[in-house]
Formats: structure tokens, sequence, C-alpha cells
């Protein structure tokens, strides 16, 4: 029964460490792969808007172009790609 108890212990310590090494790892993948279905859909609502659409927002053809032409796992907010300084001072702007 002593025995018994010991080996339980022993063994659920590092079980614990994996599953839970697992989970977070399963978490941050899950989250991943919802980031890039997000981009895809930006991406191509985008691509569909027209000329006063894309005039409403500030954004050329070639911007879209420029935007929608990057691979998939490309993320904005994910990289030190430098963010046009149209959106920096309108994210100032927004939170004052």
């Amino acid at each position: 029964m002593i025995m018994g108890r010991c080996e339980q212990t022993y063994l659920e310590k590092p079980l614990s460490g994996f599953w839970q090494h697992l989970s977070g790892l399963l978490q941050r993948l899950g989250q991943t792969i919802t980031r890039l279905d997000q981009l895809a859909q930006q991406r191509q609502q985008l691509r569909e808007m027209d000329d006063h659409l894309l005039k409403d927002i500030g954004l050329s053809h070639a911007d879209v172009e420029r935007i929608t032409g990057k691979r998939f796992w490309d993320d904005p907010l994910g990289t030190q790609d430098r963010m046009d300084e149209r959106y920096r001072t309108a994210t100032k702007g927004s939170g004052q």
C-alpha cells in the first residue's frame, strides 16, 4: 500500500507537466489557426471592395494588391513590419 502511493505520486508529476505543456501547445495552435482564418477573411473582403469603398478607407488598388498578395501566414501584428503612418496616427488619435 505505501509503495503504491509512492509510485503514483512519482508518476503523476511528470505526466501532469506533460499534459499541461500539451494543453498550452494546443491552445496556441488553435489561436494561430483562428488568426490565420481571420486574416484570410479580411484579405478576401478587401479584394471584393469597389473603388468607392476603397477610397472611403484611404486605400488604392495598389495598396490592396500589396496587402492581399502576402503569404497566408504573414501576420502584420505578429511581425516587425513597419506600420503605415496613416494607421499609426489613426490608432493614437482614437485612444484619446
